[in-house]
């Protein structure tokens, strides 16, 4: 009977923690509570906040975030979607100024906030080419001069967005395309953000008309291989530079069969760079170049697509040994018959030509001081 107890104890759910966040939020110049507006708690040891706990306010601009476990927690009132400037608890506008509210097991009460309203922006995104409307482009607004985040917005199906809760300031606005064919773009109609005109937003109004037309971005595609054997590469990074020091980058990887493909490219002058995590394998450049000085460019249009640049990084296949070939030697001349000579004659060349002459007698051999036999040296010569 016990260990069925303890069976069922295992299993029993735990315990819901007792501590909880609340508090009221008004509007700063009203004073009237604000319905509807979200208010998150996260987790202060979080290096990257992934886990919080929300909950929205209610007619009363109350809420209260319950079953939260012991541990330090910044609250964040997120005021964007009813035009409010988001703050976190005091009082603040960045999470790093944030005051940490402690929670133990009792009930942690008046976690307030005066919700400021804000300004914003409004418009339309657009293809360049035809000028159908984009959706699923991120517009993000950043502060020129301040540490200000206006706030992303995505475009519908439309092409139109809506920034809202805006704090009062200069912003430079972004529009960044998921479509990787469309390049990115800045207000108004710049290709990069040092080039951007700041749109001023002002407290309690919207600025309409803050549209782009996004033009369509050049590929790069290639594959990646091991020299030796032909081999796909997948742990490199392929990068296109610009030929310009203050121009455009971008970098891929390749996939499984070695391909990659670089997008987002704007039209300019490019060299591209092979760059494994093999240290044995060396830094490559197109086309098959080892410095930068040496590389091919290549000159990127608007939407073009270009392909096949590749690279074989490493060493070359070793040859196999290859046999020498037999030496050649001129055809011979049939050989002449030959000349026999009578009994006491012999053969000898004279002058290039076979005679038979006399024979002579040799002379014997002498013995040498040091043991080895001395031959006559004119026997030698006539052949003995």
């Amino acid at each position: 009977m016990l260990a069925g107890l303890l069976g069922l104890a295992a299993f029993a759910p735990a315990a819901a923690f007792a501590g909880s966040i609340s508090g009221t939020v008004t509007d700063a110049v009203t004073h009237e509570p604000i319905e509807g507006l979200e208010v998150c708690a996260y987790p202060s040891a979080e290096e990257e906040v992934e886990l919080w706990f929300c909950e929205d306010t209610d007619s009363n601009g109350e809420y209260t975030i319950a079953d939260l476990e012991p541990d330090e927690y910044g609250v964040e009132f997120w005021g964007r979607p009813l035009n409010y400037i988001p703050q976190y608890f005091d009082g603040q506008t960045s999470w790093w100024e944030r005051d940490p509210v402690l929670v133990e097991t009792d009930p942690v009460t008046g976690i307030d906030a005066e919700m400021t309203e804000g300004g914003g922006i409004e418009g339309e995104v657009d293809r360049a080419a035809g000028g159908a409307p984009v959706d699923g482009v991120w517009v993000c607004a950043w502060s020129i001069f301040g540490e200000e985040f206006g706030g992303c917005a995505v475009t519908d199906a439309s092409g139109e967005y809506a920034l809202q809760g805006m704090p009062e300031d200069e912003y430079e606005i972004e529009f960044w395309p998921e479509d990787e064919d469309l390049l990115t773009q800045y207000y108004d109609h710049k290709d990069y953000w040092f080039e951007a005109n700041p749109v001023t937003v002002t407290l309690g109004s919207v600025t309409p008309g803050i549209d782009a037309d996004l033009l369509a971005a050049a590929k790069v595609e290639g594959q990646v291989r091991r020299a030796s054997d032909g081999s796909p590469l997948t742990e490199v990074e392929v990068c296109a530079w610009s030929t310009d020091p203050e121009g455009p980058w971008r970098c891929s990887y390749p996939g499984d069969d070695g391909r990659y493909a670089i997008h987002g490219l704007p039209s300019d002058e490019y060299k591209v760079e092979f760059w494994p995590y093999d240290e044995s394998l060396p830094v490559q450049y197109w086309d098959h170049k080892a410095t930068w000085e040496e590389a091919n460019p290549l000159f990127l249009g608007l939407g073009s697509v270009t392909t096949g640049i590749d690279a074989d990084l490493g060493p070359g296949p070793v040859a196999p040994p290859v046999a020498a070939a037999p030496p050649t030697f001129p055809p011979l001349a049939a050989a002449p018959r030959p000349k026999r000579c009578k009994k006491g004659f012999r053969k000898k060349r004279v002058h290039g030509k076979v005679r038979c002459v006399k024979k002579k007698k040799r002379k014997h051999h002498v013995r040498h001081a040091h043991g080895r036999p001395a031959m006559d040296r004119a026997a030698f010569r006539l052949g003995r």
